[in-house]
């Protein structure tokens, strides 16, 4: 499968072995997907919040405030101070947050994964968390970063089965409690011997002396990596990155659609692309190497590929297929055609009216 991909990337130079082309794909059309929002919204205003004051004293008592967030909660409108806390933090988080990812996939397609590892920590553990907290409580995570920002530390939830716990309550708000599992969303990002964690760690310390991620006798980590444990480490990778990051996805989309309109069109060629992009990835990793997890998620991605693909009358998806969409069109379709309808959303993301 991998042989006869076409990456989508303009550059196809450095040492990524071609067998990775489709996911490193899938992981940057998904940090791209996310990039939209910031671009979008940063060009079209929609990381703002008004205010629509009953009183102009009010206005100006408000402008000539030290401190216009405890100003608000002191006047009772603790509402506001949470959407403003929100539309100044979201998209400094996801800047910093997609910088990481995208760093960390480039020093990927160069052969240079100590780095890709000490990059990706941060958006796994960290700013994915803080998310999480905005989309279970809004007005929980603004008081807690107005009054104790520590708290918002994502060690400061407790071990593996508390974030799982805690991811779960997330993945009910998503409706994607079918897709994804929480423990193992749990495991990967938080856990030494399961997930990224132990690697992460490994990659940033020379040394490391948990059980589960001990160095061993004669070794310094990552630092005497040769061909096969590349291999391997490309391989850990590839295998559970896409599917981490299809759950960050969701959940920034959802911050997102709090503040702006996303153009249905593009949603759907959007989901589409990157559903098409899971089943060549699919292919690529060879059912039998996934856990439970990962099975169940790349079941339904195929589920909604085939009934998206049967309401508009394409029946029996191959391979050809899904590369077709991968690339953005559908089974057939003339590569004018959908440049067109890639122009007509140029700007996916509007502005919500008040």
């Amino acid at each position: 499968m991998a042989k006869n991909y076409v990456p989508l990337r303009v550059i196809e130079s450095g040492f990524l072995p071609k067998e990775f082309d489709i996911a490193h794909d899938l992981c940057f059309v998904i940090h791209d997907a996310m990039g939209a929002i910031l671009t979008d919204g940063e060009t079209g205003g929609f990381f703002k919040h008004r205010i629509a004051w009953s009183d102009l004293e009010l206005g100006a008592a408000f402008d000539a405030a030290e401190n216009p967030v405890e100003w608000l909660r002191a006047n009772d409108m603790s509402q506001d101070a949470a959407k403003i806390l929100k539309c100044v933090t979201f998209p400094a988080v996801l800047s910093d947050m997609l910088h990481c990812l995208y760093e960390a996939l480039e020093c990927s397609r160069k052969g240079k994964l100590n780095v890709t590892y000490m990059l990706l920590r941060k958006p796994l553990q960290e700013s994915l968390y803080v998310f999480e907290e905005i989309v279970i409580s809004l007005e929980d995570f603004a008081h807690k970063l107005s009054t104790q920002p520590l708290s918002l530390r994502a060690e400061r939830a407790g071990g593996v089965d508390a974030h799982a716990r805690r991811i779960g309550r997330v993945l009910g708000i998503l409706g994607a409690e079918v897709r994804f599992s929480p423990k193992r969303l749990a495991e990967l990002r938080y856990d030494k011997a399961l997930g990224f964690d132990g690697a992460c760690n490994r990659a940033i310390h020379l040394f490391t002396e948990h059980h589960a991620i001990r160095t061993e006798l004669m070794n310094i980590n990552f630092v005497f990596s040769g061909p096969a444990e590349k291999q391997a480490q490309w391989e850990y990778l590839y295998l559970h990155l896409p599917y981490v990051l299809d759950y960050m996805r969701l959940v920034v989309d959802r911050i997102a659609h709090g503040m702006s309109l996303l153009d249905p069109r593009y949603q759907e060629d959007l989901t589409r692309k990157i559903t098409a992009l899971f089943g060549l990835w699919t292919a690529w990793a060879d059912p039998v190497s996934f856990d439970e997890a990962l099975a169940v998620h790349a079941h339904d991605h195929q589920r909604w590929l085939e009934a998206h693909c049967e309401e508009r009358g394409y029946d029996d998806i191959d391979a050809a297929d899904l590369h077709t969409m991968a690339h953005g069109g559908f089974p057939g379709e003339a590569p004018m055609v959908r440049r067109i309808r890639s122009r007509r959303q140029d700007k996916p993301w509007k502005r919500r009216r008040p």
